[in-house]
């Protein structure tokens, strides 16, 4: 537990409200306003702006002298803290998001996952921070929201193809090709592999140049280094996930 949380906690347990029990962590509770506006595409519009103003990363106040200090802009930038509330995020779930935005898409290693100052991916620069589950999970759905408004927002899209003389035309493939029962129901235990790191080794065939043979590899010396994964931030495959993360700020 950071200070601030620390005294967070002290002030909190002075509550009337909380004088009865005994705490000893906090949790981060995000209360977001959806709108109620009646045409939907201005109530996507509505969202997206408080979304993007929730999810901007706080700044130091204006009579901090460490906010023009070099990189002191932004008050929350260690690796294991929110962007936008500061919360350490060490201990947090993240549930199914924890796939999606730690983890490598192809591999499914542990990859490092750092929240943009300007919240849309692209736009400013990125933090060393990240989000808490709460913030994350609306992170995630501003960019579902952005995705449809940019599907909806160009209504001449077809036209404008045409115009370049592009045109889209349905083809009938035929039966795709079935898939053995084995391989679908097994998929799921590879997948779970690649998550933990292990090896996974494909014997082509030389002549038709289709996979014959795959085959996940225990190799005790790699399980020995690595370890257990899951969807809290400190049983990563990374052992220490945020060490390894300060030293690669460092050394960028």
């Amino acid at each position: 537990m950071t200070y601030q949380e620390d005294r967070m906690l002290q002030l909190m347990q002075g509550m009337p409200q909380y004088k009865d029990g005994t705490y000893d962590d906090l949790a981060v509770q995000v209360d977001f306003d959806i709108s109620d506006h009646p045409n939907p595409n201005k109530q996507r519009r509505q969202n997206i702006k408080r979304a993007l103003k929730a999810l901007k990363p706080m700044k130091r106040p204006f009579w901090s002298p460490r906010k023009y200090w070099v990189g002191g802009k932004y008050m929350h930038t260690k690796p294991h803290q929110c962007v936008v509330d500061g919360s350490n995020c060490t201990d947090c779930d993240y549930g199914d998001l924890f796939d999606q935005y730690f983890r490598d898409p192809q591999t499914m290693q542990v990859r490092r996952f750092q929240p943009w100052t300007g919240v849309v991916p692209g736009k400013g620069r990125q933090l060393n921070g990240a989000y808490c589950p709460q913030h994350l999970m609306l992170y995630h759905k501003l960019l579902e929201w952005i995705d449809q408004e940019e599907g909806e927002t160009d209504p001449n899209f077809f036209t404008r193809l045409k115009k370049k003389g592009i045109a889209f035309v349905p083809i009938k493939r035929g039966p795709k090709e079935e898939v053995h029962p084995l391989i679908v129901k097994w998929t799921p235990a590879f997948i779970e592999a690649q998550k933990d790191g292990l090896q996974i080794l494909h014997y082509t065939n030389p002549i038709t140049g289709e996979n014959d043979i795959t085959m996940i590899v225990f190799d005790n010396r790699v399980l020995q280094a690595t370890a257990p994964t899951g969807t809290v931030l400190k049983n990563m495959d990374m052992a220490n996930y945020h060490e390894v993360i300060e030293k690669m700020s460092e050394q960028q």
